[in-house]
């Protein structure tokens, strides 16, 4: 196989989808290795979905299931390549065929799953819920998914779980690439370019982004095209392989090689579900070894020992003919039993969404995917019917959102404050203000202040548990004429060294040496989540960097007080709110928690920051703990009010709640100094 121009074998005309042994003499089935439909590649279709769907209904069960996507990367370009590239060499190319066709093949299951997920939502989902879901209809409707979800990710953001529609970034991927790649074919095509070599550098590349890339900008690196281009490119180079008249076949014409070569890529994607984690840097080099067991696979072609009796056989291929909706329904299940309880569903829920997902998709492939194909190439207005649907119910997305979620559909005005208490407030002028003021230009780089055009007399350093008691600080320090600004940090310590990706830690820095070095700023405020131990090494470092912390302030003259962090509650706070729009839904808990749970938690941590406020009498402090717990228990509602938005992080009510109490306190201790 060399670079030069491109000379095509086209498909094997009048060989019927079925019609395909993989039992007949050794040159015939030779010769099925170019046929359009393989059965083995529904085989590993079948694979990818399966550790997919396991992965994200058991988690521990597979760790690396996620790689399943990466599969289906491989396996895409590998199939659409193959046409594209066989259609250009006969001139049979055609963009509006070309698309009509992907409509055909992608639009029915997706029109289903975003309307029944709309629906639920729209039945179900608090506001803050279902203006998320409107918005990521609107991403999946015009497959930019994996655009949406990478700038989503940040401090403030949604755990992934309640993400009805988070996998339709993979989807995103692969209309992305098609939009781009069939123009780069026919221009390679019309001025006779080396489609072996195009297709090495793109790959090339796309590699080179995703491992550079990886450090600096994770989310991008995982979200992005152009980083993820490289794997479909695979499947495209196998695609151009397979294709050309040359004396070595597609994989091997030796038995052993094309054995040899199945076990190597079965093996390989055997490793990465056993050794891939997700917090290992992925894609990165990670990546490579499920992509190259998906082109080993591929490349060893259906006579192969493993494509031929395991990937082949009826229950995988089966599954690989659903795989599609499969994959598309299974996720919005598990997602909304996961919103729906609160937390990790029951084993026996989880079973139930996984089967339940596989009948979806059976119905699916049955009564709408397969009649849609029949009828799809003699009524061409069917795909333009499909990419209206698409459109619509895109639209009714965006305009959920814009609604902010519908706040007054009738399934939850019951319980409309309750639900507005989860959303995070945010005072955006605020923040742009202060931020203005210092100079900062990144979402790392973050502030609130009292008045922003003087100069701050209060400081408080922390992260997002600091941001989450800010307005009631910033009350009580503006009634007291005070100008507080609170600076935006992850381990508000000296020296804590950033972990990969951590540009919060990056930013730290900067905001203690502010805090230092503004001579206008009488006392600070240290709030945080981070805990002590002594246990391990980092955790005795991390005590004499709070040591040291303490040292600078008192040195620059600096007053300090040190919050206590709140205490973790053990369930989520939306499990005391009733879904009225799910007639199971009950709220099956008295929202409180065994104030034993919080003591035991604690107790290292706070016998540790005890010792060492000890060596700084100067240092005051205040407890909110016993504001939100009393003898027996740790309440997530206080008189009919949320105080918590999720497990460990307050409402506005309850961050005004403990502002009032930490005042009550400051004026207390002040009408007892001399």
């Amino acid at each position: 196989m060399n670079g030069s121009a491109v000379t095509i074998t086209p498909a094997v005309p009048g060989v019927h989808r079925r019609g395909i042994s993989l039992h007949t003499d050794p040159k015939a089935a030779l010769a099925a290795q170019h046929v359009s439909y393989r059965a083995d590649i529904d085989g590993m279709r079948a694979i990818a979905v399966l550790i997919v769907v396991l992965f994200h209904a058991f988690p521990k069960l597979i760790p690396g299931g996620f790689i399943g996507v990466d599969i289906f990367f491989v396996i895409s370009g590998y199939l659409i390549s193959t046409i594209l590239i066989n259609e250009f060499g006969n001139n049979s190319f055609s963009y509006a065929n070309f698309y009509a066709r992907r409509a055909r093949r992608i639009f029915p299951a997706l029109i289903l799953v975003l309307s029944a997920s709309l629906a639920f939502g729209w039945i179900a989902l608090f506001p803050d819920e279902l203006k998320l879901l409107g918005k990521h209809i609107f991403g999946g409707a015009t497959f930019l998914s994996n655009i949406f979800l990478w700038f989503e990710v940040g401090y403030f953001d949604t755990a992934a779980e309640t993400k009805p529609l988070l996998h339709l970034w993979s989807l995103g991927i692969e209309e992305q690439f098609y939009i781009f790649w069939p123009i780069l074919l026919a221009l390679a095509f019309k001025y006779r370019m080396s489609l072996f070599w195009l297709t090495l550098a793109l790959m090339v590349v796309s590699f080179g982004i995703n491992i550079g890339g990886l450090e600096k900008f994770p989310s991008a690196t995982f979200y992005s095209l152009a980083s993820r281009a490289w794997e479909l490119l695979i499947g495209a180079m196998l695609a151009y392989w397979s294709l050309q008249r040359t004396p070595v076949s597609f994989g091997s014409n030796s038995a052993t090689g094309r054995n040899l070569l199945s076990f190597v890529g079965l093996g390989l994607i055997i490793l990465a579900c056993a050794l891939i984690r997700g917090g290992k840097g992925f894609p990165g080099w990670w990546a490579l070894l499920p992509s190259l067991g998906a082109g080993c696979l591929i490349a060893a072609g259906p006579l192969a020992w493993i494509n031929r009796f395991v990937l082949s056989n009826r229950a995988l291929v089966w599954v690989g003919l659903i795989s599609y909706p499969l994959y598309l329904w299974h996720w919005p299940l598990l997602s909304f039993a996961h919103i729906v309880e609160s937390g990790t569903p029951a084993l026996e829920i989880r079973i139930a969404a996984v089967l339940g997902a596989v009948l979806l998709a059976w119905l699916t492939y049955v009564l709408v995917e397969q009649p849609i194909r029949r009828r799809g190439p003699r009524q061409p207005a069917v795909a333009i019917v499909l990419a209206v649907l698409v459109a619509v119910i895109g639209g009714v997305g965006g305009w959920v959102y814009k609604q902010d979620g519908l706040p007054t559909r009738k399934s939850i005005v019951d319980n409309a404050n309750l639900q507005k208490a989860l959303i995070v407030v945010e005072d955006r002028d605020n923040a742009a203000a202060c931020k203005k003021r210092y100079g900062f230009d990144t979402v790392w780089d973050y502030c609130l202040m009292g008045n922003a055009d003087i100069e701050p007399t209060m400081g408080m350093i922390g992260d997002s548990h600091a941001y989450h008691v800010s307005a009631g600080l910033l009350k009580y320090y503006g009634e007291q004429g005070e100008n507080l600004v609170y600076f935006g940090t992850r381990i508000p310590y000296i020296g804590v060294k950033p972990g990969i990706n951590d540009q919060y830690q990056e930013a730290t820095a900067k905001m203690l040496e502010l805090t230092l070095s503004t001579a206008s700023i009488r006392k600070v405020i240290i709030s945080t989540i981070a805990k002590h131990s002594d246990d391990t090494a980092e955790g005795r470092l991390l005590t004499e960097q709070f040591r040291a912390t303490l040292r600078a302030l008192q040195d620059a003259g600096k007053e300090v007080i040190y919050f206590y962090d709140i205490p973790t509650l053990d369930f989520e706070p939306r499990a005391c709110i009733k879904r009225a729009g799910i007639a199971s839904s009950t709220t099956n808990r008295d929202c409180t928690m065994d104030v034993s749970t919080y003591e035991q938690a604690i107790k290292e941590h706070n016998r540790i920051v005890g010792a060492v406020l000890k060596e700084f009498p100067s240092v005051t402090t205040f407890a909110p703990a016993k504001y939100l717990c009393d003898d027996k228990h740790c309440k997530g509602m206080l008189d009919g009010k949320l105080m918590y938005r999720d497990s460990h992080h307050l409402t506005y009510e309850g961050d005004l709640y403990i502002g009032e109490k930490f005042a009550e306190e400051q004026r207390a201790r002040a009408q007892k100094s001399p």
